[in-house]
């Protein structure tokens, strides 16, 4: 380690009033949007999660901590056997270190004999992750929703990201448009998605819970002996939200065995024994708490957040790629084009998938 880099991690960990003595510090973790490291005592037992939050994204990282706050409260109270990861508090009892120079760190207990996975899925896995998340929104179900802080404002405003990607495509380079021509007509072509969005956010029935909102697998741990998910970590974007949010992510992150930014978008499919896992898996916690209008849009749900990511990783490719990390030129356009190939033929097996889990959503 680095003079400067060991200095760096004895500063925030005196912070957090961690005592350095034989740790290893190591990136942990695949997120595109904040660094995440493990330390790792050789001698020891007193392992933790270090995050260094992007306040380019997360501008108020304080907000992160109050709502984790609200969540851990509410369950210490109704549900005390609930494993939730709470932050580990500074000397002067604060949720984050800031700093003008380090930026905004959290550190977390590190659960021993757990494991994160990336890339494919397994249905059992599926439904075993799906499950976790569930449980998660059906232990905050009481708590005070307006009480919550938005994280990111729109996060999940499909309307909203329609208009940032039209303004992109008005604005963009001549060459960004250019390479990007067939992404943009297809998400142009299927814009009925947006006009469904805004239908269903009327209704009523599609209640406003808290939600986890980031719903990928490696956001849950599992136990390295028995395979099964223990908790759900990375709360970020903890806060008021749509089961149709979190569920529609799960399928968009867990139904296809190609990595999210394969280059060859052709590797893109569809597993309909994961997608049937993870509904089961989810509705096993949420089924008795959601309504009738939630349970039909199941598959839509899933159209929604893929086609939502989408332009997403299509409107920071036409933006100079302002938003998410990047490892080579036209990586962000890589991603949409893996999320078009995923829209497709998703949506093409609407029908055989709908009857799948017909059992459930009746």
């Amino acid at each position: 380690m680095s003079e400067t880099r060991a200095s760096v991690l004895g500063t925030i960990c005196a912070a957090f009033g961690i005592e350095l003595n034989g740790h290893d510090c190591a990136p942990f973790g695949n997120g595109l949007i904040n660094q995440t490291f493990l330390l790792r005592n050789r001698h020891g037992d007193d392992h933790w999660i270090l995050q260094q939050v992007n306040t380019t994204v997360f501008k108020q990282p304080q907000l992160i901590a109050y709502n984790n706050y609200l969540a851990a409260e509410h369950l210490r109270n109704h549900h005390p056997e609930y494993r939730f990861m709470r932050g580990l508090r500074t000397t002067d009892d604060r949720d984050l270190f800031i700093s003008p120079d380090l930026g905004a760190w959290r550190v977390f207990p590190y659960f021993p004999n757990t494991v994160s996975h990336e890339g494919a899925v397994s249905p059992q896995q599926a439904y075993s992750a799906a499950q976790q998340f569930g449980l998660l929104t059906r232990n905050l179900e009481g708590v005070y929703v307006g009480a919550f802080k938005t994280i990111i404002p729109d996060f999940h405003d499909l309307a909203a990201r329609y208009a940032l990607f039209q303004q992109a495509v008005r604005h963009a380079p001549a060459a960004r448009k250019e390479s990007a021509r067939d992404a943009i007509n297809h998400f142009i072509g299927n814009a009925s998605i947006v006009d469904e969005f805004k239908v269903t956010m009327m209704d009523p029935e599609v209640r406003t819970r808290i939600t986890h909102n980031d719903t990928k697998v490696n956001n849950v741990l599992f136990d390295k002996d028995t395979g099964q998910a223990v908790c759900v970590v990375d709360l970020d974007t903890l806060m008021p939200g749509k089961t149709l949010f979190d569920l529609g992510d799960m399928i968009r992150t867990f139904i296809s065995p190609a990595a999210e930014d394969d280059p060859d978008p052709g590797h893109t499919e569809v597993n309909e024994e994961v997608f049937v896992s993870l509904v089961e898996g989810y509705f096993s916690e949420m089924a008795p708490l959601m309504s009738l209008s939630e349970r039909s849009l199941v598959h839509w749900c899933g159209q929604m957040l893929i086609y939502e990511q989408g332009i997403r990783f299509l409107t920071d490719h036409l933006q100079g790629d302002l938003y998410y990390r990047i490892d080579r030129e036209g990586h962000n356009l890589d991603r949409a084009l893996n999320q078009v190939h995923l829209l497709k033929r998703y949506m093409a097996l609407q029908r055989p998938l709908n009857d799948r889990i017909r059992h459930l959503v009746a």
